[in-house]
């Protein structure tokens, strides 16, 4: 009887862990390493390549820029900054893409973003963590909440 329990469980664990673990989101972490800010992307593949705007079913740097360009904007400082692809990774499902933002700067007082990047996937969440000024602040974004301004 307690084989059969433990297999009911196990099998009911197994069959659920799909819809429970699925996270639609994307990540976005503008992060100080020595004497840059970098822009870490992380996102689902298959969501890209369906609302991404790209003919192709392997993401490309060049389809990647043109993207985030039209629905993504920063802003640090009142300056607006263009991420530049460093690099693009794809590991099973999902993708790692690593910007540089601009130099670093001591004591940043604001930060501006406006986050549409993937907005049309259903219930799609931005995280946007900003682990500057010798703090960390995460936020996330949504269809209903595109702009953030933080102020340190």
């Amino acid at each position: 009887m307690r084989q059969v329990i433990i297999i009911c469980v196990a099998f009911f664990t197994i069959s659920s862990t799909n819809t429970i673990h699925e996270s639609v989101s994307a990540t976005f972490n503008i992060i100080e390493r020595g004497h840059v800010l970098l822009l870490e992307i992380d996102f689902d593949e298959e969501n890209f390549i369906k609302y991404g705007e790209t003919n192709s079913l392997k993401i490309t740097k060049e389809d990647f820029r043109k993207y985030l360009q039209e629905t993504t904007s920063w802003e640090i400082d009142g300056r607006t900054i263009m991420p530049q692809i460093l690099s693009l990774k794809s590991v099973r499902e999902h993708t790692k893409v690593i910007c540089f933002l601009s130099k670093a700067k001591k004591n940043i007082k604001t930060v501006k973003v406006r986050n549409e990047f993937l907005i049309d996937v259903k219930n799609h969440s931005n995280i946007i963590k900003l682990d500057i000024n010798k703090s960390y602040k995460d936020f996330r974004m949504h269809k209903e909440r595109k702009e953030l301004k933080v102020i340190y």
